[in-house]
């Protein structure tokens, strides 16, 4: 499945690269080479949906002592993301932008690294 670029309009971004799009890793777009990501809260919110929906399936089936509440827990749970990131809104990114934010990155684990060893 390809969805469509904020650049050029056309749909050019692959499933995969939106999936795993944020603004130190965008995804680039086939017809045009423009970067987008998917904003990180949004990344999150499905996969949080996507974890605790077959967990609270698994927990109340086995309350209920019920392998149809599990199975429809899962089913949920597939359905649910693949509608999500189907709906997922791509956003443009500059490449000077990208490659601050993956600097960044890249300072705050150091940082954290530093911390963690000192602490």
């Amino acid at each position: 499945m390809k969805h469509v670029c904020p650049h050029c309009q056309q749909p050019g971004v692959s499933n995969a690269a939106l999936r795993w799009s944020t603004r130190e890793g965008p995804a680039q777009c086939g017809d045009c080479g423009g970067l987008s990501h998917v904003l990180a809260s949004t990344a999150n919110a499905i996969g949080v949906f996507t974890w605790m929906t077959p967990i609270g399936g698994l927990v109340l089936g086995a309350a209920l002592a019920s392998v149809g509440v599990v199975v429809a827990g899962l089913l949920v749970a597939g359905l649910g993301n693949v509608w999500m990131w189907r709906r997922c809104e791509l956003f443009p990114t500059e490449r000077k932008t990208a490659q601050t934010a993956r600097r960044v990155g890249w300072a705050a684990a150091l940082v954290s690294a530093v911390m963690a060893f000192l602490g």
